[in-house]
């Protein structure tokens, strides 16, 4: 999971020198089995990764301040190179870009490609903690990359180019995509790709716009509409638990499947709640882009298109509920009784009007459309103008009505990609 020491820890540039070395000092005797003494920080954790014999990562959690549990408390995130020095965070400027990112932005149109930031410390380790499918990334967190760039695509897709020296592979591969606190471990993304270091720019554009930018638009697909669908049944379950009525005389004893108050059943939904204003948005316009002229006069998919705007309606909805809970709640500071009853009413009150949506969003068929287009994922967008004449000359209007009708434009084969390398 990433992580913003700005927000979660005290950031770096609010400590000193002699703040690193005391870090460094403690470490050290850490790994000695020594006591460290003098000092107001204290060793809260410490982290180290490796692949067999190959270093790749340590941090430490330090917590200086007031005793444990009170307020004044502060913890600081802290980057050690393997031979136990001080990784400070640098402050965020322009990378400087190499002149692939500019022949890579020429060779694909309407792509972003940006230099990453690269710092010692936290810049690679997060850099490392966004990959997708990487299994374990060819670099470490002491020591940088020779080009590291990132590249958005039009559709959403967020790959990352690394070459870790001059004369190695160039490697692009995915990086986890905007929304995704975690993934299915089910879906496979895809392998990144391998180029040697001769690669012209037009051969590496090739293979990201044929091979891996559709492979990871289909493996993105299937995690959104694996994360709807699971919310979708979820609530669709909760609408049939049991809740006693106030009055009910044999109170409640915690059977399977019911809940003491809709206040309890609408806080068990807010997850699920949350997953769908996450995800439901990205599934409904991929939905849109996807489907054809024939999939709305079809009798069986037609009728649940044309009442999309109705889910599509529920979940702006539901994001307007957060958005505004969110910014009410920010106002209520301090963790008194008093405070956190506020916060507990908020949130109820978050649940109950969120509820009366989230059933209107759940009770179309945004599961069945998706898997409906799912086979059509990754593939170019359909040709509105051409498949609106097809409709029309199969009505009739256009042709003669015992004239064979035109074939609708289908996607591109699967096995039409050249293979991935």
């Amino acid at each position: 999971m990433s992580y913003n020491d700005n927000e979660s820890y005290l950031d770096h540039s609010r400590l000193t020198p002699a703040d690193f070395t005391t870090f460094e000092q403690i470490l050290a005797t850490r790994r000695d089995s020594r006591p460290y003494l003098g000092s107001d920080w204290d060793l809260v954790l410490t982290h180290t990764s490796s692949t067999g014999k190959q270093w790749e990562s340590t941090y430490s959690l330090f917590r200086s301040g007031g005793a444990f549990g009170t307020a004044d408390e502060v913890y600081v995130r802290v980057y050690f190179d393997e031979a136990g020095r001080a990784l400070p965070d640098r402050p965020r400027r322009p990378a400087p870009a190499p002149p692939l990112a500019a022949d890579l932005t020429a060779q694909l149109p309407g792509w972003s490609v940006q230099p990453c930031p690269v710092s010692p410390g936290r810049d690679l380790a997060e850099l490392r903690e966004q990959t997708w499918g990487w299994g374990t990334p060819p670099w470490n967190i002491a020591a940088a990359p020779h080009i590291a760039l990132s590249l958005t695509g039009p559709r959403g897709e967020k790959l990352l180019a690394v070459q870790v020296s001059e004369d190695t592979p160039l490697l692009v591969g995915a990086l986890v995509p905007d929304g995704f606190a975690y993934t299915i471990g089910a879906v496979k993304p895809p392998v990144p790709l391998a180029f040697t270091a001769d690669a012209t720019p037009a051969t590496v554009a090739s293979e990201i716009t044929e091979n891996l930018a559709p492979r990871y638009q289909q493996a993105v697909w299937h995690e959104r509409t694996g994360f709807v669908t699971y919310a979708t049944n979820h609530i669709q379950d909760l609408t049939t638990t049991w809740i006693p009525a106030p009055d009910w005389p044999y109170g409640h004893h915690g059977e399977i499947g019911s809940f003491e108050s809709e206040a309890a059943r609408n806080r068990a939904a807010w997850r699920d709640i949350e997953t769908l204003i996450d995800h439901g948005p990205h599934v409904v316009a991929g939905i849109r882009a996807a489907a054809t002229i024939e999939d709305h006069l079809d009798p069986v998919i037609g009728p649940d298109l044309r009442r999309l705007y109705v889910t599509e309606g529920a979940l702006t909805r539901l994001q307007e509920i957060r958005n505004g809970w969110q910014t009410a709640t920010a106002s209520i500071v301090g963790t008194h009784p008093e405070a956190d009853r506020v916060r507990h009413r908020a949130e109820d009150l978050r649940n109950q009007e969120a509820w009366v949506h989230a059933i209107r969003a759940v009770d179309g068929s945004l599961p069945a459309l998706a898997a409906h287009v799912t086979p059509r994922i990754g593939f170019p967008a359909p040709d509105r103008e051409a498949q609106v004449k097809v409709a029309v000359a199969r009505s009739g209007h256009l042709r003669d009505r015992n004239a064979p009708a035109p074939a609708v434009p289908a996607p591109p084969r699967p096995d039409a990609r050249r293979p991935a390398r």
